[in-house]
């Protein structure tokens, strides 16, 4: 394969190469060291290494929350301003509040799998006082110090049926995060439900039918 790097476009050439372990790119590196690739291609898998790794190291970087944290009023304006560029998701909550509860669930679980986005919780009463429960949950999201988002309210997060999936949904359409997934996974479990409704009728209606025919005999 990287014996013909010459022969293939070079963005071909790098998705090929973004197919290898780390393992696998060291023995290609090895082998142009030794001589067994010409001096092009090793060149060239001297760059792609370099560029590899400076995204490596960038991911890491990035990654480095992964939890969700309490804050209080205090606190609020240097956790906001001191992540840098990353984006900050507050979740403004009530203890008891059953919502903010699946809320908080979910932010734990999109915390871990997001960790370059820096998730926080705080108290309603304690960060905002007076703060209108119809609002609750409500999430406000901020990136380089300023507001850029807001989800307020029970419908803005998704409901009562939300999801961990319908609110990384909502956060990817927002660019928050990075997320894999292609389509509205709430829109899949609407379609169910309304197919669950349709056949539940439909069985209905060929009872009565039945039942009709039976009157008929």
């Amino acid at each position: 394969m990287v014996e013909h790097l010459e022969e293939t476009p070079e963005d071909d050439s790098e998705s090929l190469l973004e197919k290898l372990t780390a393992d696998e790119l060291e023995e290609k590196l090895n082998l142009a060291e030794d001589g067994g690739l010409d001096e092009e291609d090793a060149k060239f898998l001297e760059e792609y290494r370099r560029k590899r790794l400076a995204k490596l190291q960038e991911e890491a970087s990035l990654a480095k929350f992964g939890q969700v944290r309490e804050i209080s009023k205090s606190d609020w304006k240097n956790e906001v301003s001191g992540a840098g560029d990353a984006y900050v998701v507050i979740h403004v909550a009530q203890r008891g509040h059953l919502l903010c509860n699946i809320v908080d669930t979910h932010l734990i679980e999109l915390a871990r799998k997001f960790p370059a986005v820096k998730f926080l919780r705080g108290e309603s009463a304690l960060c905002i006082p007076d703060y209108p429960e119809r609002n609750l949950p409500s999430l406000l999201i901020y990136q380089a110090g300023d507001l850029k988002h807001q989800l307020i309210g029970p419908e803005a997060v998704g409901g009562k049926s939300i999801t961990s999936k319908g609110l990384e949904w909502r956060l990817a359409q927002m660019g928050v995060l990075k997320s894999k997934l292609t389509e509205d996974p709430t829109k899949r479990i609407q379609i169910s439900t309304i197919t669950g409704r349709s056949t539940n009728r439909l069985g209905r209606r060929d009872y009565l039918s039945d039942e009709s025919d039976d009157s008929d005999d």
